[in-house]
């Protein structure tokens, strides 16, 4: 093994680890390949920039343009619900159909847009014949993987496996050259689905799924009726006049206000500015317990500003700055996600930030290194800092400077806690007590002896009488709640349907930049004028203190609020209407438009197969025309890109290079030749297409590729086959991404609404990748052996 080998070998370890671990974004890994190439001098200037200008890189972003222009006129939404008329109502029959139409239009179409396209289209055919969603939608998310298998437009896969031979000074894959291996593919799996795959599918929907909910339109039943009440505000009520953001509704008791009833008519577009009045009848879900708990809490404002460490025993409390390594593991997380507290067993009280203390808000602000922050706890806690690899420097506060450091609006009080109350037993992490009340509590009165500052793991007992720090505002909402009065037998079933007001399901598209942001951090009401009732996750229901929850691909939100903010829902592009009453049926540019765009792919598909342009020449000038024509914008062109596609194929071509020219890949092609030539070609075709099947489950499928088609190239040369044989095997290994939820985009997508579990993926993945390589070996061996 030469240095250049090793070193080849070690960036691409490494590079696996980071896929793998996914420490860093794929697309940022791809990028720290190449620049690590061209820094070590594996690759030069021009072989470490030549992924932008792949021909396999440009046909990518231009099929994505041309696939949200089918989308975007209505062309893909018209031909699959006209085909998916079809279905009837017999099981068998609905996943052939279902199956067949994705299957097709993910030849032309990017695959994760054909399940995006017909997922709500799917949900109204589970709704119209009373078929558990789960029965449809795996087949569904199945079939679009399977149509990328007959193009070569289908799945970037193959276009990166068709660029890996061009760049090898071999022809390229044309067109349609996939498709006697892909539709055969495609047709057999259909098969497996229907005769043996579909008795492995959840064959009764959960329990939460099966009762109807009042609307008669929704998939799943969230079970809100038990969850929604009413509560009336006294005369006297703190509440009166403060806006509904500020009341302490939403935080402290996870309540959601539907609607105000005020002087015998409803406010229904209320927001969190709306002002709350004395004698408002407020129709709330949320978790009646809870509000019933927190209205027998007693709490006791003991002090204010300075005089807190008046009151506190000072020997027992240490205040530190420490100012966090500019390489620390903290940076960039937000307070609340790094966990602080149970890492640390300290308190942060306020951040340093541009000569002053920052203490609003602190849960949601992001961390930097290089920052000072100011803490409160145990002694021996702080201590435990000093050597402590995430931290540079540890200032210790003078007793007679710890006054100056309390904001003077913070108030020390004591709470007690109820003998019968539901969180006795509960540690104060899992009680949400900082989440929901904004106070700190740095001590706990106990008979036997009192705890200071007490672990997030101390667990709540009987009696406990808290003592915690915060806002003046934390203590006025716990005061709040004394001025409700829940009423008592009225019936608020009917409101989610008042007036103008509706119900409408949505789920997070593939695209969306929602993934891993908090209801609290999109404003979610403020900014598009509907609440979130309830979310549905891996079968389960969440409708208690939903601002905090963050949001996955796969989730479904239940969202109620004026009909027309439902319709908007199902233009705007980070989400998917299943609902079917709000759902896009129609063309938003009309049909004039439609034609265009479906011409323009008919011209592409043409022109290509006649030889008359080559197919990254016909994807880009049918992409501007797409554009030119206004079948859709150019920002929706730009946001049709996958980027991270993109830049993931751009950033690992000159790795494939590199292990080209470096010998990287006939050592590796040496070591797998050795292993499976005593079986013979067939031998060396399984052990590829079983490497890289099980590769998908962990690295990216493009990334996946451009590792794996230098190795065939070399050991097609050692076996002196055609290097169309074994790279063909590898881009259909890589398309047949079936074996886990997160093999694909398009699995993840179809989670959450048809309520599977991994198991379910699983089970009947690897059965349908069995069945696909048993189909697609052979006859990758006629074709080319």
């Amino acid at each position: 093994m030469t240095p250049e080998i090793a070193a080849v070998l070690a960036i691409l370890i490494g590079s696996l680890v980071l896929f793998i671990t996914e420490k860093l974004s794929m697309d940022v890994v791809a990028l720290l390949v190449l620049g690590l190439l061209a820094v070590t001098g594996l690759v030069t200037l021009e072989e470490s920039l030549a992924g932008f200008s792949n021909p396999a890189v440009v046909t990518i972003w231009a099929m994505f343009i041309l696939s949200a222009g089918l989308t975007a006129t209505g062309v893909a939404d018209f031909l699959g619900r006209k085909v998916l008329a079809l279905a009837g109502t017999g099981e068998v029959r609905m996943i052939l159909v279902i199956m067949f139409t994705a299957g097709v239009l993910s030849a032309f179409m990017n695959n994760i847009g054909v399940a995006a396209l017909m997922l709500p289209v799917v949900m109204d055919i589970a709704r119209r014949t009373d078929t558990a969603p789960s029965r449809l939608l795996m087949p569904m998310a199945y079939a679009s993987l399977l149509g990328g298998l007959t193009t070569m437009v289908g799945t970037p896969p193959n276009l990166v496996a068709s660029g890996i031979l061009r760049e090898a000074g071999y022809e390229a894959f044309r067109l349609f050259e996939f498709a006697p291996i892909g539709v055969p593919a495609l047709c057999f799996g259909a098969l497996f689905m229907v005769l043996v795959g579909r008795h492995f599918l959840p064959s009764e929907m959960p329990e939460a799924m099966k009762a109807p909910t009042h609307s008669g339109k929704l998939r799943f039943s969230y079970d809100l009726e038990e969850r929604r009440f009413r509560l009336r505000v006294a005369a006297d009520s703190p509440l009166h006049g403060l806006p509904l953001k500020d009341g302490g509704l939403g935080r402290l008791l996870g309540l959601t206000v539907l609607t105000i009833e005020r002087d015998g008519r409803y406010l229904t577009h209320i927001d969190g500015e709306t002002p709350v009045r004395s004698g408002d009848l407020l129709d709330v879900q949320g978790s009646l317990e809870d509000f019933r708990e927190l209205r027998r809490w007693q709490a006791f404002e003991m002090a204010r500003g300075r005089e807190i460490y008046e009151v506190l025993s000072r020997e027992k409390v240490a205040v530190v700055h420490a100012t966090l390594s500019p390489e620390s593991s903290l940076a960039g997380l937000t307070i609340g996600e790094s966990d602080f507290r149970r890492r640390f067993h300290l308190h942060i009280l306020g951040i340093r930030r541009a000569g002053r203390i920052v203490r609003d808000s602190l849960a949601d602000i992001r961390l930097k290194g290089g920052e000072q922050l100011l803490l409160q706890g145990r002694r021996e806690a702080a201590l435990a800092l000093k050597d402590h690899p995430e931290f540079d420097a540890l200032e210790w506060i003078a007793e007679e400077e710890l006054p100056d450091l309390v904001s003077p609006s913070d108030a020390l009080v004591e709470l007690i806690i109820p003998e019968d109350s539901q969180w006795v037993g509960k540690t104060i992490a899992s009680s949400g007590f900082h989440e929901r009340m904004d106070l700190r509590i740095i001590g706990i009165a106990r008979k036997e002896r009192p705890i200071y500052f007490p672990d997030a793991g101390e667990v709540l007992r009987r009696g406990d009488q808290l003592l915690a720090i915060g806002p003046p505002e934390a203590v006025e909402r716990l005061q709040t709640i004394q001025g409700l009065a829940f009423v008592d037998g009225h019936e608020t079933r009917q409101q989610t349907n008042h007036g103008s007001n509706g119900l409408a399901e949505v789920t997070l598209s593939p695209s969306s930049e929602l993934v891993g942001r908090s209801l609290r951090d999109l404003d979610f009401r403020r900014r598009y004028g509907m609440v979130v009732l309830a979310v549905w996750r891996r079968g389960q229901s969440f409708r208690s203190h939903l601002p905090q929850i963050r949001l996955e691909l796969g989730d479904c939100l239940l969202v109620y609020g004026p009909r027309d903010k439902a319709e908007a829902l199902a233009e705007d592009s980070d989400f998917i209407v299943l609902t079917r009453a709000f759902s896009k049926e129609t063309a938003r540019q009309g049909p004039a438009r439609a034609w265009i765009s479906g011409g323009l792919m008919v011209a592409f598909a043409v022109t290509v197969l006649m030889g008359f342009l080559p197919i990254p020449v016909a994807a880009i000038t049918a992409a501007g025309l797409m554009v030119a024509l206004r079948c859709l914008s150019m920002e929706d062109a730009y946001r049709a890109i996958e980027w991270k596609s993109v830049f993931l194929i751009a950033g690992m071509i000159p790795l494939g290079t590199a292990m080209q020219t470096s010998g990287a890949a006939s050592w590796l092609a040496e070591g797998v030749t050795a292993v499976a030539s005593p079986f013979g070609l067939w031998g060396i075709l399984i052990a590829l297409y079983l490497l890289t099947s099980i590769a998908t489950t962990i690295v990216p499928t493009t990334a996946l590729v451009l590792i794996m088609g230098p190795i065939a190239i070399e050991a097609s040369l050692a076996q002196d086959i055609d290097p169309k044989l074994l790279v063909m095997t590898i881009a259909m290994a890589a398309s047949a991404s079936f074996t886990s939820p997160i093999s694909h985009p398009a699995n993840v997508l179809v989670m959450g609404p048809g309520g599977y579990r991994f198991v379910d993926f699983v089970r009947v993945g690897i059965l349908l990748a069995l069945v696909v390589m048993i189909t697609v070996l052979p006859l990758i061996l006629l074709k080319y052996g």
